[in-house]
């Protein structure tokens, strides 16, 4: 068996056991993806104009729906700190769009911005991480702490490195394994702490395309209201269940 065949089957191996812990838990992923189809059919149904920002936004949109998919499967398969960069991806797909609703006219330079060099470094410019986290907007804000937190895992820090690595020392060797699943059995904490911060992340994304797409959410916001507040309901009472796991294991790593 070769090392892609061994990888496939651990994490395959870890996905089943990962949806055997979390049970019911796991099922945050089906909701949320839900409520980013209804928001993507709000849209078609309201018939909005297709103007570029809106037609950039619900692209926005639904790679964020992506984004959540694949952030979760790594979680569950073990890879925790790869998880992070398809979070951080979706944050930052959310502010594009923020941006984009924002200043309308940067939606055709985004659809633009492949044409050449100049073209895409004037864009890129335009899109910078301080313009993308206004001070003044409290739900991106509190994104931006998140993007900031989910950075340290994308790039090659202690973060993002320390759970995979062990390291056997002997009195004249030492030996260094670098593991490709991040999952401890003692640890029951994760992948369910990863987890929730996955479906906690996407729920205030959604929030704040809820605001991008008011005008479409107004169609039959009733219908919104109920779908979004019964998902931020289930959000909660899955992170009471797990809360005092959660807490014990972050005391164990803070003794």
């Amino acid at each position: 068996m070769d090392e892609l065949d061994k990888v496939e089957q651990l994490q395959a191996a870890n996905y089943r056991t990962a949806r055997g812990v979390l049970g019911e838990t796991t099922g945050l992923v089906e909701d949320l993806v839900q409520l980013y189809q209804l928001l993507l059919d709000l849209i078609e149904e309201s018939k909005l104009p297709p103007r570029d920002e809106v037609v950039a936004c619900a692209q926005f949109l639904a790679a964020c729906r992506c984004q959540l998919t694949l952030s979760a499967l790594s979680a569950l398969r073990g890879q925790l700190s790869d998880s992070f960069f398809f979070s951080r991806k979706a944050i930052e797909l959310c502010a594009f769009a923020a941006r984009v609703k924002n200043h309308p006219h940067l939606g055709l330079e985004w659809l633009q911005a492949w044409h050449d060099p100049e073209a895409y470094e004037r864009f890129r410019k335009k899109f910078s991480v301080g313009k993308l986290f206004p001070e003044d907007h409290e739900l991106l804000g509190r994104l931006y702490d998140r993007y900031d937190f989910s950075s340290k895992f994308v790039h090659p820090s202690f973060f993002s490195l320390g759970r995979h690595i062990e390291v056997v020392r002997g009195q004249t060797h030492f030996r260094l394994n670098f593991n490709y699943s991040a999952l401890k059995d003692e640890d029951l904490s994760e992948p369910a702490g990863t987890f929730l911060w996955i479906a906690d992340t996407h729920f205030g994304i959604i929030r704040v395309f809820e605001d991008i797409f008011k005008a479409a959410v107004a169609y039959n916001d009733a219908r919104w209201q109920v779908h979004r507040n019964a998902v931020d309901a289930k959000i909660t009472i899955h992170k009471l269940r797990w809360r005092p796991i959660l807490l014990s294991a972050e005391g164990r790593q803070n003794s």
